[in-house]
């Protein structure tokens, strides 16, 4: 368990958080309008599945996929007939 004052105490925090900066260190060198990508950034991290649960953190949240436009418009990808995936 930690505190607000003191988040390296949590490894799975600590680990967010260093990719979080990361990913925004890129944005910010690389665009001055930084901030708009916030949100593509944020629906890019909780979609992303962790290697120590197998789930995204939306998934994990709301036991369902989002909705995203793009599948909305598509659907889901099936895999062929006859595949063993």
């Amino acid at each position: 368990m930690s505190t607000a004052a003191h988040p390296e105490t949590d490894g799975q925090t600590e680990r967010v958080n260093r990719v979080l900066e990361g990913v925004l260190r890129i944005y910010a060198t690389s665009f001055a309008s930084w901030s708009s990508f916030l949100p593509l950034v944020e629906v890019a991290l909780n979609n992303a599945e962790h290697a120590s649960t197998g789930l995204t953190p939306f998934f994990a949240n709301n036991a369902r996929h989002p909705r995203v436009p793009a599948l909305i418009t598509v659907g889901w990808p099936t895999a062929p007939r006859g595949s063993t995936l």
